[in-house]
């Protein structure tokens, strides 16, 4: 959005997203307390600078898994060590959180199909 406007009001593309109407970068603080409000009032989610910074990292992460590279840039990390460090146990979590939903909706299928096809008189499962 901000490349159908902006270039019109400053003149040029802007280098940064968070700018303010001349073009300039706004401050840190500015752009924490906008991510803040705007959090609150647009979804209703309190959270800090750093949760945000969490929560980028983790969107990115959902969506391409493996690319701590690029979320090691986007948290300006200096050793991707780091990154992987912090990150690599939420893909785990996560994997094993999907592993027991993939037990359960089996569990689920055996209770409502019955105990399967019997085999010498012993349960297929």
């Amino acid at each position: 959005m901000s490349d159908e406007f902006l270039p019109k009001v400053i003149g040029r593309r802007p280098e940064r997203i968070f700018v303010r109407a001349d073009g300039k970068p706004k401050s840190e603080a500015m752009v924490a307390l906008l991510i803040k409000t705007y959090l609150w009032k647009r979804a209703g989610i309190k959270l800090t600078t750093h949760q945000f910074r969490h929560l980028a990292a983790k969107t990115i992460l959902d969506d391409q898994s493996g690319e701590y590279e690029t979320v090691r840039q986007l948290l300006g990390h200096k050793n991707l060590k780091t990154t992987t460090g912090f990150y690599t146990g939420m893909r785990t979590r996560r994997a094993g959180l999907h592993h027991q939903s993939l037990i359960e909706e089996k569990i689920a299928q055996r209770q409502l199909y019955g105990r399967g096809r019997k085999r010498n008189g012993k349960s297929a499962f």
